[in-house]
C-alpha cells in the first residue's frame, strides 16, 4: 500500500462529519438548484477530507535503498593493543565501500559510551580508543548509545549497528538492550575480536569457609587459570602476614587447584590473600584473589582512646564478664565493615571528631546499623558537641543529639562570613559551601551575613569604605533553607588586593547587632599584595580585636605565602587558622571553629544524676550510692531514645546516659567521662565495675549466628550469596525469610555510607540464593538476616564478605564469542561480517513515508475560495457566455487600438523622412536631426514648395502654426523650442539677401 497514516484515529471522524455535512445540506433553507447544492455538497465534503487526512499524517511511502550504520568499538582493558590495527582496518573497508546516500558514525565504549561520530558523510577511523575508564565492559549502555544516535539521522533509512568487541561484559545485559533496537528496526552484527593473548596467568578464586571454631582445621583453595605449561610461585597470607611457606607450583593450560592447610586459635574476622608470580604472565592485575573467615570466640570489645593505659580499668572489670578488651588509636580505626566484624562492641573515650576521617565514622554507623555491632561514646572536653561530632555519620548513629542552642543556655552569636573570589580546580563551589556549613552551625537566634570582596577603592586601600557588598544582609537564621538557596548565587566574588577595607566593614556591622558573641570568618587565598608589604595591617586587626570581634581564617588554594599571611591575621584576630585544599574539609573545620566563636556545649559542676529507666543496661544497680559527678556534655535526646540517667538540677533536664536500637545495632551515650576528671568520685565506687560491664554486654552484637552454609561468590559480573539449610539430622529446611544488607567498599565517600537490602529467594529445596551488583573493587561485607522459625525474636545475622581483588575486565581472558552469536541471533544481524558486506547489497528492509500535511493544507486552502463562491454567488449559463463575449470584444479592441496606433507612427515617420530632405535643399547650413520624432516635429511647407505658390515667410508661418498646434501634448515643450529657432532663422534671412 503506498500510502500510510500516522495517527489514523483521526479518520474516524469523517464518516459522522460527511454525513453531518450531508445532512445540513439537506436541510437548508438556502435555495440553489439541484447542481449548485450537488456541486457545494461535493466541494465542501473534499475540503473536509483533505483537512482530516492532513491531521491523521497521511505519508507516501515508498521503498529506500538507505542504509545508516554505527559501528560500536570495544576499548575496554581486555582488548589488547594489537587489535586496534585490525579494527581501524576494518572501519577503513567498511567506509571506503558505503554508498553515495548511507550515513555512517562511530561510538566506542568500555564503562561508559563516548560518541566519536555521529552519523554522517565522513568517518575518522582514528578515533577508536575510548577516553574514558577501561577496566569494565557495558556492552548494553553502547547499544543503547547507538540506537539513539540512529534515531536522530532523517528519512527513516535503514538502520544498522556493528558491534566490534570480545563480548566479555561484566556491567549490565546486553541482551536485555535487544528489545530497544527490535522495537526501532535496527539489526545487529557482531564482529569477534580475538584476545590476542598467549602468555598469561591468573587467580581465578580463593575459596575459604566463611564460618569455623578456634582451633578447627580448615583449607582455603586456590583456583589458578594458566595458558601455557609453567612454573608459578604462590603466596597466602593472613591480614598481611603470611599463614604458609611459598608455594611452588606447576601450572598446565587451564586451571590448577592449590590447597592449604589452616588453623586459626584466636577469634576475628581474618583476611586471606593468595599472591601469584609466574613467568609467562601479560596482565599482573589478576595475579591476587582474597576472601574472608569468621572465627567466633570470646566476646571482644574494640576501645579507641587517646592513651592504651586508659584500657587498665576496663580490662579489669570486664575481664570478670568475660569480655576481652582491645585498644586502638583513632588513627589506627579500621576504615571498612569488614574488619571490624572481628569486634562485638565499639567504643570510643573523649575522641575528637576531627581525629576520624569520614570514611571511619561512616564505617561506625554501617557496623551498628547493617551488621549489628555495638556502638558507645563517653564523654570529655572534646566529646560530643565539644568534639565537634554535630552533623556527623556517628552523631547518626547516637541517641542523642548535638544540638543544644533550643536551651536557651548559649549566648547567641553573629558570624560575617567574608569571601573573597577562590580559583579552585574544583567542581564545587568553596565559597557557597563554607556558608551553607556556616547556616548549619547556626541556629534561629544567631545571625549570619555574608560579604562580597568588590569594588577596591585603589585611591584609599585602607579605607572601610572602599566599598563591600553584603550579597547576603546580617540577619537571623530563621529559615536555613532560604538562606542556603539565596547562597547558590555566590559566585563572581571579587579579588582584591587588600582585606583590611572589608574586614573593618564586617566588623561595624557586627558591632551593631546585639549579639553576645560576634566571630568573622575569612575564607581567602592571601594573595593581598597591598596588605603583605604594609605595616598598618596588624592595627586594623587589632581594633577588630579591640570591639570584642574574633576572626577566624581558612586558606584554600593558597601557596605557602599566603596561608602564612592568613595565619598571622587569624592570629592577631584571636581566632584560629585553617587550610581546606578539598571542599568537604569545610564543615570539619568550621565546626572546630565553632568553639573559637562559641561556648562549649559542657557543664562542669558537681551534681547527682537521678536514675529514669533502671532496667537494660542499668537493671540492679543501687543508684542511692552512687557520689555525684563533676561534668558532663550537654546534649539532646532523640525522639525514640530512652534516657537512663538525667541531670535534674533546677533549670535542667540533660540526659546523662541514653539508650536506643539502632539499625540490627545497640548504641549508648555516657555524657560524662571514664577517667579521673569528671568521673573521679565514681572509680571507687563499686557499682562503677557493674554499670561498665553491663552498658557493654547490653551493647554487644548476639552471638547466635545462622547454622546454615552461608557462600558470597562473584559470578558473571554479579554478588552471587547462596545459602543451603539443611539441619542437624540433615534434611532441607524450606520456608525460611530471609533478606541481605550488602555495603560496598567505601571509594572516598562515593557511596557514602549507604548499603542496600537483597532479596533471598529460595530457589530449589533448601536452597537459597540472592544476587546484587559489585561494579568496584573491594570489600563488599554481606550481611544475611534469617527470621526464627517460630516468627519472635531478632533476626539471626551471619555477615559474610566478598573480596574483589581485580576488575572483571582481568578475568576473562577469552572472547565471548557464545554471547557475540546470540546477540547477532536475537538482534536479526550476522555474525563476523566482512567489512565490504556492512554497506553491501544485504539491506535492511525500509519503506521511508513521505509527509504530505502541507500538500495537503495547500490543497485545502487552494479549495476554500471556490466553496464560497460555489455556495455565495448564483452564476449561470448566461453569465459564462456574456463573460465569454467581454473577453472577446476587449480582446478585439486591443488589437485594433494597436493597429492604428501602429497606422499613425508609420504615416509620421514618412512624413517626418519627406521633411527632412526638403529642409537640406532649401538650407543646407540648418543642422537636421537624422532622425526626427514622429509627432514632435513637422517640416514646415517653405521647405518643399507646392502648386499654391505660397511665398517662404508665409509657408514659415503656417509652419509655426502648425508646430504650435502639435497633436501630442507631451511633446510640447520640444516643439515650442523648434518654433523659436525657426523664427529666429527667419529673423536672419532677409538680411542675408540683402548683403
Amino acid at each position: 500500500m503506498p500510502f500510510q497514516l500516522d495517527n489514523w484515529r483521526w479518520i474516524l471522524l469523517l464518516p459522522p462529519l460527511l454525513a453531518y455535512v450531508w445532512w445540513i445540506s439537506g436541510h437548508s433553507l438556502s435555495d440553489l438548484e439541484p447542481r449548485r447544492r450537488r456541486l457545494a455538497l461535493a466541494v465542501r465534503s473534499f475540503l473536509f477530507t483533505l483537512l482530516l487526512l492532513a491531521l491523521a499524517g497521511l505519508e507516501w511511502v515508498h521503498n529506500t535503498d538507505r542504509l545508516a550504520v554505527m559501528f560500536v568499538v570495544d576499548g575496554s582493558r581486555s582488548i589488547p593493543s594489537s587489535q586496534r590495527n585490525v579494527i581501524e582496518k576494518y572501519l577503513k573497508t567498511a567506509d571506503a565501500n558505503m554508498h553515495p546516500a548511507d550515513s555512517i558514525g562511530l561510538l566506542t565504549f568500555a564503562q561508559q559510551a563516548h560518541i566519536q561520530s555521529e552519523p554522517g558523510r565522513s568517518l575518522d577511523t582514528s578515533r577508536i580508543r575510548d577516553p574514558g575508564p577501561n577496566d569494565a565492559t557495558n556492552i548494553a549502555d553502547a547499544l543503547r548509545t547507538a540506537r539513539t544516535l540512529l534515531d536522530t539521522v532523517p528519512g527513516k533509512p535503514g538502520k544498522r549497528i556493528v558491534l566490534l568487541s570480545d563480548g566479555n561484559e561484566n556491567e549490565g545485559h546486553a541482551l536485555g538492550a535487544l528489545s530497544d533496537l527490535e522495537a526501532d528496526d535496527i539489526h545487529l552484527d557482531t564482529v569477534a575480536l580475538s584476545d590476542g593473548l598467549t602468555n598469561e596467568a591468573m587467580v581465578d578464586r580463593l575459596v575459604i569457609p566463611p564460618r569455623v571454631k578456634i582451633g578447627e582445621p580448615f583449607t582455603v583453595r586456590a583456583v589458578i587459570s594458566s595458558l601455557t605449561s609453567q612454573t608459578g610461585s604462590v603466596l597466602l597470607t593472613r591480614d598481611g602476614q603470611p599463614a604458609a611457606p611459598s608455594k611452588s607450583v606447576p601450572l598446565h593450560p587451564g586451571k590448577t587447584l592449590v590447597i592449604f592447610s589452616q588453623t586459626v586459635t584466636h577469634p576475628g574476622f581474618y583476611r586471606y590473600s593468595l599472591n601469584l608470580t609466574a613467568p609467562q604472565d601479560t596482565i599482573p592485575d589478576n595475579n591476587t584473589g582474597s576472601g574472608f573467615v569468621w572465627v567466633r570466640g570470646k566476646p571482644t570489645l574494640l576501645y579507641v582512646a587517646d592513651s592504651p593505659a586508659l584500657t587498665g580499668f576496663l580490662q579489669k572489670t570486664l575481664q570478670s564478664e568475660d569480655i576481652k578488651v582491645e585498644y586502638a588509636q583513632p588513627s589506627a580505626l579500621p576504615s571498612n565493615p569488614a574488619a571490624l566484624q572481628r569486634y562485638d562492641s565499639i567504643f570510643l573515650s573523649n575522641v575528637p571528631a576531627v581525629f576520624l576521617t569520614d570514611a571511619q565514622m561512616r564505617t561506625l554507623q554501617i557496623a551498628c546499623r547493617d551488621f549489628g555491632i555495638g556502638l558507645g561514646m563517653v564523654g570529655g572536653d572534646y566529646s560530643f558537641g565539644a568534639g565537634y561530632y554535630r552533623g556527623t555519620p556517628l552523631e547518626k548513629a547516637l541517641p542523642v543529639s548535638m544540638d543544644v542552642k533550643k536551651q536557651k543556655r548559649l549566648p547567641s552569636v553573629a558570624v560575617a562570613l567574608v569571601i573573597e573570589d577562590l580559583e579552585i580546580p574544583s567542581s564545587v563551589n568553596m565559597s557557597i559551601e563554607s556558608a551553607k556549613a556556616v547556616v548549619d552551625l547556626l541556629e534561629p537566634i544567631d545571625q549570619l551575613g555574608v560579604l562580597d570582596c568588590n569594588g577596591f577603592d585603589y585611591s584609599n586601600p585602607s579605607s572601610a569604605s572602599a566599598g563591600g557588598s553584603w550579597r547576603i544582609p546580617m540577619q537571623h537564621v530563621t529559615d536555613p533553607d532560604a538562606l542556603k538557596a539565596q547562597m547558590q548565587n555566590l559566585t563572581g566574588m571579587g579579588d582584591p588586593p587588600s582585606y583590611t577595607p572589608y574586614l573593618l566593614q564586617a566588623a561595624q556591622t557586627l558591632n551593631a547587632t546585639d549579639a553576645k558573641v560576634k566571630h568573622i570568618i575569612f575564607l581567602g587565598d592571601g594573595d593581598a599584595v597591598y596588605e603583605q608589604n604594609q605595616s598598618a595591617v596588624p592595627n586594623a586587626i587589632r581594633k577588630i580585636a579591640a570591639m570584642g570581634i574574633t576572626l577566624s581564617t581558612i586558606s584554600t588554594g593558597a601557596d605557602a605565602s599566603g596561608k602564612r599571611f592568613m595565619a598571622a591575621i587569624a592570629a592577631l584576630g584571636n581566632g584560629q587558622a585553617y587550610v581546606a585544599d578539598q571542599p568537604e574539609q569545610l564543615p570539619r573545620l568550621l565546626l572546630k571553629d565553632q568553639a573559637t566563636f562559641s561556648q562549649p556545649p559542657i557543664i562542669e559542676e558537681p551534681f547527682h544524676p537521678t536514675p529514669v529507666e533502671t532496667n537494660g543496661p542499668l537493671k540492679g544497680i543501687d543508684w542511692s550510692t552512687a557520689p555525684p559527678l563533676l561534668g558532663y556534655d550537654v546534649t539532646s535526646l532523640k525522639p525514640s531514645a530512652t534516657p537512663g540517667l538525667m541531670d535534674a538540677s533546677p533549670d535542667r533536664d540533660n540526659p546523662v546516659f541514653a539508650s536506643w536500637r539502632y539499625g540490627l545495632g545497640r548504641s549508648v551515650a555516657f555524657m560524662s567521662d571514664d577517667r579521673a576528671h569528671w568521673a573521679a568520685l565514681w572509680l571507687n565506687w563499686p557499682g562503677y565495675a557493674r554499670f561498665w560491664a553491663q552498658t557493654v554486654r547490653w551493647t554487644m552484637r548476639p552471638s547466635h549466628s545462622g547454622d546454615y552454609d552461608t557462600q558470597v561468590q562473584m559470578e558473571d559480573g554479579r554478588g552471587h550469596i547462596t545459602i543451603n539449610a539443611i539441619d542437624h539430622q540433615g534434611k532441607f529446611v524450606d520456608g525460611l525469610q530471609m533478606r541481605a544488607i550488602v555495603a560496598p567498599p567505601d571509594r572516598g565517600g562515593l557511596h557514602g555510607g549507604k548499603t542496600h537490602q537483597v532479596t533471598i529467594r529460595q530457589t530449589g529445596p533448601g536452597r537459597y540464593e540472592g544476587w546484587f551488583d559489585a561494579p568496584s573493587t573491594g570489600t563488599y561485607m554481606v550481611n544475611v538476616l534469617q527470621k526464627p522459625l517460630n516468627g519472635s525474636g531478632p533476626e539471626i545475622s551471619t555477615p559474610v564478605g566478598l573480596s574483589i581483588p581485580y576488575s572483571a575486565e582481568y578475568r576473562d581472558i577469552h572472547a565471548n564469542r557464545y554471547l557475540l552469536t546470540q546477540l547477532a541471533q536475537v538482534g536479526g544481524g550476522r555474525v563476523n561480517p566482512s567489512p565490504r558486506a556492512v554497506f553491501g547489497s544485504d539491506r535492511p528492509e525500509e519503506r521511508a513515508g513521505q509527509p504530505m500535511q502541507m500538500a495537503l493544507l495547500a490543497m485545502a486552502a487552494l479549495l476554500l475560495p471556490f466553496d464560497i463562491a460555489v455556495r455565495r454567488l448564483a452564476i449561470g449559463r448566461e453569465d459564462f457566455h456574456r463573460a465569454s463575449v467581454w473577453l472577446r470584444a476587449r480582446f478585439n479592441r486591443s488589437k485594433a487600438v494597436e493597429n492604428e496606433q501602429m497606422t499613425r507612427l508609420k504615416a509620421r515617420k514618412q512624413a517626418a523622412g519627406e521633411g527632412l530632405q526638403a529642409a537640406q535643399l532649401k538650407n543646407p547650413r540648418e543642422p537636421i536631426a537624422t532622425a526626427p520624432l514622429p509627432g514632435i516635429f513637422q517640416p514646415p511647407p517653405s521647405f518643399n514648395p507646392d502648386s499654391t505658390g505660397k511665398t517662404d515667410a508665409s509657408a514659415n508661418d503656417e509652419a509655426l502654426e502648425e508646430i504650435a498646434q502639435a497633436p501630442n501634448p507631451d511633446d510640447n515643450r520640444l516643439a515650442r523650442l523648434r518654433a523659436a529657432k525657426l523664427r529666429a532663422n527667419q529673423a536672419e534671412e532677409p538680411e542675408s539677401e540683402k548683403s
